[in-house]
Order: C-alpha cells, then sequence, then structure tokens
C-alpha cells in the first residue's frame, strides 16, 4: 500500500509547510524563505503554495492534512494573528498569560477542548476539508526519530513552550513512540535563555547571541544568579524557574544583571544551560539505558549544549533534526501522522535541499532586471576557488533552498579561513553582531583531523551544522 502524501503546516512564528510521503520529506518551506520577513509569523499561504508546486500536485491530490500545534489556537483567529509579536516580550502580560493558558492546557479539560476545537474549525475553514493534530512537541520528536539513523532512540525536545509543554521525553524504537515525561509550560529552559537574551537587549528569537557572546565571558562571575534562575527538580524530571509572576523576573532581573558585564552573563547563562540538561538528558538514558540521542526543539540550535550531550560517556550516536527551531513543526507533525497509521524505519535524512531552486536562465533575467553585471563561467567551481584565494567575498546560489536554519552550500557566503578581522567587517557589511561567529566548511576526509570528538555516531548530524566541535592543533 503506497504511504498517504501528507501537507502539513506550523502556524504561528517561523511559520512553515511541508509534504511528506511517508518518512520522506519531499519538500519543506519556512514562510520567511518567500516573504522575506525573519521568522514570519502566521499562516504559510506562500509556503503551502510552494511545496505543493514542488510536489507537483494539488491540494485535492493531498491525502491529508495535518498542523502542528493541537491548542495554539489563538494565531489561527484573523483578529489574534496581528497580536503574535506581543508574545516575545517575555516579562510582558501577554506572554505570561499565554503561559498560564498552555499550562491549564496540559491539564486537559474543558479549555483544552474547546481551544483544539476552535483550532480545527479555523483550519477546516481554510483548507475546505478536515484537519488533523499533532502535539507540538511530538511533531519535533517525530522529527528528530524519523529523519535520524537510529532504531532506537531518546528523543527529546525542549523549547520555549507548545500545547502546554516545554519539553518532552519520548523511548523510541522500532518506529513507534513512548512518551516518558513532560515539563510544564512555565518550567522552560527556553523561557530561561530568552529572558536573559531580552534582559541583554537582545530579540528572544535571537538568543544565539547569547551563546555566541558566551565565549567571551567568564561563567563563573554570574553563576549564582543562574543557578537560583534555572534548575533541574529533584527527580530529574522537569525543570524549576522562579515563579511566573515574581519581580525576580523582567525589571528586577535586569537590574540584578546590571552587576556583571553583558560577557559574564552570557557565559554563565550558557553554562547553566549545559548543566542542567545535561543533567536531564542523563537521567533518562540511565532510566531508560538507551545510547543514542536525538534532539529537536528551539533549544537545540545551540550547538554548545549538543556537544556537551555528545560528550556523555553514555552516548554513542547523537543526532539533531536539521531544523530544530519550529521550522521543522510541519514536517515533523506530516512524519508523526504517518507514523501513526503505519510502521515507519527511521532513515537518516539525506540532504535538506528541500525548497525552491532556479534555472540559469532564470537567474540571468533576475540579474538583468537587477542590472548587476555577470557572466556565465565554463568552470564556476574552480573560478570561486581562485576568488576565495584572492580573498574576494563569494555570495553562491546554486540548486535548490535549504530546509532549517543554516546555510549549508546553497545560499551561502564564502570566504577564506585566515583573515582574523573578518567577524568584524563581514558581519559589519550583513548588519549581524560583531561577535557573532562564521563556520567552516571542511572536506569529510579531513574532519577527523580537525575536529576532536568528530566520529561515526555524529558524522550525519555535523553535515548539518547543528553541533559544535573543538578545534585540534592542526586545524588551529
Amino acid at each position: 500500500m503506497t504511504a498517504p502524501l501528507v501537507l502539513a503546516v506550523h502556524e504561528d512564528t517561523n511559520a512553515n509547510a511541508a509534504l511528506v510521503r511517508g518518512n520522506e520529506i519531499l519538500a519543506a518551506v519556512a514562510e520567511e524563505r518567500l516573504s522575506r520577513v525573519k521568522y514570519q509569523p502566521g499562516f504559510p499561504a506562500r509556503a503551502v503554495a510552494e511545496v505543493l508546486r514542488l510536489g507537483g500536485v494539488s491540494l485535492d491530490a493531498v491525502d491529508a492534512v495535518v498542523a502542528g500545534n493541537r491548542y495554539h489556537f489563538l494565531p489561527r483567529l484573523p483578529l489574534a494573528a496581528a497580536a503574535v509579536e506581543g508574545e516575545h516580550d517575555l516579562n510582558g502580560l501577554q506572554h505570561r498569560a499565554w503561559l498560564s493558558l498552555q499550562s491549564r492546557f496540559r491539564r486537559g479539560g474543558v479549555a483544552a477542548r474547546v481551544a483544539e476545537a476552535i483550532g480545527r474549525q479555523s483550519l477546516g475553514r481554510r483548507f475546505g476539508r478536515p484537519v488533523d493534530f499533532v502535539d507540538h512537541h511530538t511533531a519535533h520528536a517525530w522529527s528528530a526519530y524519523l529523519t535520524s539513523p537510529f532504531d532506537e532512540a531518546l528523543a527529546v525536545s525542549v523549547d520555549n513552550v507548545g500545547d502546554g509543554h516545554a519539553a518532552r521525553c519520548f523511548r523510541c524504537r522500532g518506529g513507534r513512540m513512548e512518551l516518558l515525561w513532560s515539563s510544564d509550560a512555565a518550567e522552560s529552559p527556553g523561557q530561561f535563555y530568552g529572558e536573559i537574551s531580552q534582559a541583554l537587549g537582545f530579540h528572544v528569537l535571537m538568543a544565539g547571541k547569547v551563546t555566541g557572546l558566551a565565549a567571551r565571558g567568564d561563567p563563573r562571575v554570574a553563576m549564582p544568579l543562574m543557578e537560583e534562575l534555572f534548575s533541574l527538580s529533584h527527580d530529574g524530571t522537569t525543570f524549576v524557574l522562579p515563579p511566573l509572576w515574581t519581580r525576580r523576573r523582567g525589571a528586577r532581573l535586569r537590574e540584578r544583571l546590571a552587576a556583571f558585564s553583558r560577557e559574564d552573563v552570557c557565559a554563565a547563562a550558557q553554562a547553566r544551560l549545559e548543566q542542567v540538561l545535561v543533567a536531564y538528558v542523563r537521567g533518562a538514558l540511565r532510566e531508560t539505558g538507551l545510547r543514542h540521542v536525538v534532539l529537536a526543539g528551539g533549544v537545540f540550535a545551540n550547538v554548545l549544549v549538543n556537544h556537551r550531550l555528545w560528550q556523555l560517556p553514555e552516548v554513542d550516536g547523537l543526532f539533531v533534526h536539521p531544523a530544530m527551531s519550529d521550522q521543522g513543526i510541519a514536517a515533523g507533525a506530516a512524519l508523526g501522522y504517518g507514523a501513526g497509521r503505519e510502521a515507519m524505519v527511521p532513515a537518516a535524512i539525506p540532504h535538506v535541499y528541500l525548497g525552491p531552486a532556479f534555472t540559469e536562465d532564470e537567474m540571468g533575467r533576475a540579474l538583468e532586471a537587477a542590472k548587476v553585471p555577470h557572466h556565465r563561467s565554463p568552470d564556476v567551481e574552480r573560478e570561486v576557488a581562485d576568488a576565495i584565494l584572492a580573498g574576494e567575498v563569494v555570495g553562491r546560489f546554486t540548486g535548490a533552498m535549504e530546509y532549517g536554519p543554516r546555510a549549508l552550500g546553497n545560499r551561502s557566503i564564502l570566504y577564506h579561513t585566515t583573515d582574523p578581522t573578518v567577524n568584524t567587517w563581514l558581519n559589519q557589511r550583513l548588519n549581524r553582531s560583531e561577535f557573532m561567529p562564521f563556520a567552516p566548511a571542511t572536506l569529510a576526509e579531513e574532519a577527523a583531523a580537525c575536529y576532536e570528538g568528530y566520529g561515526p555516531g555524529v558524522a550525519h548530524t555535523a553535515r548539518f551544522m547543528t553541533i559544535t566541535f573543538p578545534c585540534t592543533e592542526f586545524m588551529r
């Protein structure tokens, strides 16, 4: 029997759509790549049209329409969708009220049933057909497990909030998942890290700036405060933060952080996040006896956390879904829907070039319309290599667009690695913070000589720039 063809969507921030058959992702696109508005919220109308076009099918030919987020009904309401941005003030009344409501949804009951019914009715009207739901963190976990190379694994999903939870752990085996435990929406590692980011003046969706700046600080200086703000529960199955409505958050937190340098705050926040998540995952590994870990959820965009987990002696293999943020929710929801109807075998995702592609003629017409000087190269790879060796910056645009937050060659800026000033001047050109790093592209056959800890259990993950390694002396 042919596996069902599933169209899936994720609304709200980082809106996206995916077209999936069985455990093969045929197309996956984030709305921001088409609208050119970073973290584009709302319904992914452009992305839906694009994945159907890439799949060569109409909506009528799809066997099922699925949405990630069972209870996240507000973005599905026309009047509420415009207020989504306020949700990103993590200390604001709107966000705290939303977290409180999400905590209530976690307990089920009338409120949860009403939220799901509203969302189901709204999406049903939009698509003109019934829509199925997959829980937010369950979608994350399916995305990590079914695109990994491991038949048996611990699946961990951790982010800010989704369907009443901040985190969920699953035991995975033979294409099936069993829920182990969950963390309440108000007990969120993403909330902790996001509050620190916001207090330092970064947008919560740019929390990676805390990770980038952490390398310049001393984690010991502000660690006592971080230990007060974020810890693991005694049984190791959830997280502990100050109560949602206390003065230890918000303006009072900014006052307390002002006693330290920004670099030291970032270093301490990063170190504390690593400590707590390592203990959380380690407890689950010891409970289950599993030796492989698969990860998804926005917190696992933190490549340093992922490296710390890979270092655990209990871990033989680790995989991070390439679109670990909510950009992967649609694909995960589609995979989860399919897995609920037929047994699936996990298969290592072969690549993430799952978005739109353009012909050379289309590129040429666009360059002519923009009046950009250009020529066709008879040997473009050699010409690019020569340009890089000559110290020129190359923008590479070729093939299908990457799925997920990382530039992986098809939409990448290339430059040689021996100029230590590049972070300053190229980041200025790109309007990025000067301390944000660039990643080296390394020949696969040289990776073991360049990176400490690189090996078979994590080689597939490293392809997608979702983990970091210390450099060897040879690489330095």
